[in-house]
């Protein structure tokens, strides 16, 4: 069993109540958010002291914050009573999810409490929904590791690299007019993943680094080739 495992049931708990649900957003395994509710969703394969202390970290943003767990085998209220205490202490809430393969489901146990401390990194919390806000289509897992995570920066880069591969050398006011980002210029100029270059003043095109990029992001690919493919119409 691992924490990828808990992720499709939960994301499918909360989705289902409306929220807009991400995967590994800046160091949080999920968040769910709607209106002006923030959630944060910690995923562990057992209840332990780094899960409660990463739980304590992520309510410094100000969001409601739940761990999540498996639900234990031969599970009974009384046996995990002390348990429910000091996560209600620390004002966390509880999610069980029930490994049943296709069959699989979260239940929230308890809801978190409103976070009381003074202390709030706001900062943080921006970041955090500033990202949320920059993605569109979130193929990230949560609770993985080893695995490439699709950022809002990388979304951008992807959907810049589609609008080169359809349409061919673009300035980075053309890019811009077919749909690129606001900040298209910064990223051709910096240019992380090799994707891009210069081929005079102030025009630019894919490189073949930047196509073999794509197919790294498959559904990505397929969801900006096809949203282009329609405005050109």
């Amino acid at each position: 069993m691992t924490e990828k495992e808990l992720y499709p049931p939960i994301h499918d708990l909360f989705e289902k109540r409306g929220y807009k649900v991400n995967a590994e957003v800046k160091d949080c395994d999920m968040t769910a958010v709607k209106d002006d509710e923030f959630i944060i969703i910690e995923l562990k394969r057992n209840m332990t002291v780094t899960l409660l202390a990463q739980g304590l970290r992520r309510q410094r943003t100000g969001a409601d914050v739940f761990v999540a767990v498996p639900k234990p085998k031969n599970y009974s209220f009384n046996k995990f009573r002390q348990v429910f205490s000091v996560l209600k202490k620390l004002e966390l809430g509880l999610i069980f999810v029930s490994l049943r393969g296709e069959h699989s489901f979260a239940e929230i146990v308890f809801e978190p409490k409103p976070y009381t401390s003074t202390y709030k990194d706001y900062k943080k919390k921006k970041a955090i929904m500033r990202e949320i806000e920059g993605r569109t289509v979130d193929t990230n897992t949560g609770g993985v590791t080893g695995t490439k995570i699709v950022t809002a920066y990388t979304e951008k880069c992807i959907k810049i690299a589609c609008i080169l591969d359809m349409y061919g050398e673009l300035s980075p006011k053309q890019i811009r007019d077919y749909g690129g980002a606001d900040n298209t210029q910064s990223i051709l100029r910096f240019n992380s993943y090799g994707w891009f270059e210069k081929v005079r003043t102030g025009v630019y095109r894919i490189t073949n680094e930047g196509r073999k990029g794509l197919l790294e992001y498959p559904e990505l690919e397929k969801y900006y080739t096809e949203l282009l493919m329609k405005e050109k119409k």
